[in-house]
């Protein structure tokens, strides 16, 4: 069995080339694709390699949430294990050989934040015709780090401004201080802005102007009611990328259904079962399946340099509320590329 600590894993996630994580995205979608071929009505449980169950969530006395995320492909299966409590996510994901052995065991906060940033790139990366200039980034937690440092990652050439707006200064100033200054001299190119709800006179006008600007809006927020208003958007009218990944909960918002619903119709997920039953932005715009396109269907249709055609005028919506095939399938990719590069450690006896 093969341990990767919390640091182990981040030190390889941030040393990652471009390369290597188009690896990563590879990986990531030929998982979709598999997830989404197997979830057609004329495939057969019997048949099935991929069995996930919707996660299990509790909150326990001390209001903390705990949540089980089983999975099999068959080759591996995995668990993962997080409690999400007021100081941020903790847990681990487990993964097994088919016969049940225990073959790796690494920190699920990393994983998590990055592989859900991973997912919006694997939509990100196949709008070409898209401008990526001017990123905007609702957040300052661990998935929203993610989400500018695998864009930077992808398009240092293209990104000119990334700008972290959240509701409390606290956070920001956390985020200025652990991921802004390694950016900035990563990136010595690209301007770096940050501003908070709390203390700014001025919050609304400027966040009108950031969304004005903003040709990309990566959504990490678990926000029970709109960021912003679509207004805002149609006040510039211009094609972005709008990814949602914040809110998890039937009670949860990040945008309100206008901007949801500007995509032409049609709103990308991860899963379509999934975001019907705990997308809240999908209930309150009263969506039905066949206007989700999920991004299995998605990639397995395109070859793989292809890119998305995207009609004029239309926005591209990705909604995704995670998956435990996520987890397993970029998770195994850790542990193997921690052992290429003699970090964790290996364990006998299991």
């Amino acid at each position: 069995m093969h341990v990767l600590s919390e640091p182990d894993v981040a030190q390889i996630f941030r040393n990652l080339t471009q390369e290597k994580c188009h690896d990563f995205i590879d990986i990531l979608g030929k998982a979709l694709v598999a997830i989404s071929a197997e979830s057609k009505p004329n495939v057969a449980d019997s048949e099935k390699l991929i069995h996930q169950p919707l996660r299990t969530v509790f909150a326990t006395k001390a209001n903390n949430s705990c949540i089980f995320m089983p999975v099999s492909d068959t080759v591996s299966t995995g668990v993962k294990v997080v409690t999400v409590a007021s100081g941020g996510i903790q847990g681990v994901i487990n993964v097994f050989s088919p016969d049940g052995r225990l073959q790796g065991l690494l920190a699920a906060a990393e994983v998590t934040a990055f592989r859900t940033a991973l997912a919006s790139m694997t939509l990100f990366v196949r709008c070409t015709s898209l401008r990526k200039e001017n990123i905007l980034v609702l957040g300052s937690g661990r998935q929203a780090e993610w989400h500018a440092r695998l864009a930077l990652l992808l398009y240092p050439n293209q990104i000119r401004q990334v700008t972290f707006i959240n509701r409390g200064r606290q956070r920001l100033n956390e985020l200025e201080r652990d991921v802004l200054g390694d950016l900035g001299q990563r990136y010595a190119n690209i301007k770096f802005a940050t501003f908070a709800k709390e203390g700014t006179v001025d919050y609304e006008a400027k966040l009108l102007e950031a969304l004005q600007a903003c040709d990309v809006i990566f959504s990490c927020t678990p926000s029970i009611e709109p960021n912003f208003p679509y207004s805002a958007l149609k006040s510039v009218p211009k094609q972005r990328f709008i990814s949602l990944i914040g809110s998890y909960k039937p009670h949860m918002h990040e945008i309100d259904s206008e901007t949801l619903l500007s995509g032409g119709g049609k709103i990308y997920v991860d899963s379509k079962s999934a975001c019907m039953e705990e997308s809240g932005e999908l209930n309150t715009a009263k969506v039905t399946e066949d206007q989700l396109i999920e991004m299995g269907d998605l990639l397995g249709e395109l070859s793989p340099e292809q890119a998305l055609d995207i009609p004029d005028g239309c926005n591209i919506i990705y909604k995704c509320v995670g998956m435990g095939l996520m987890d397993l399938v970029v998770g195994k990719k850790v542990l193997d590329v921690g052992k290429e590069e003699g970090l964790g450690t290996n364990v006998d006896g299991f």
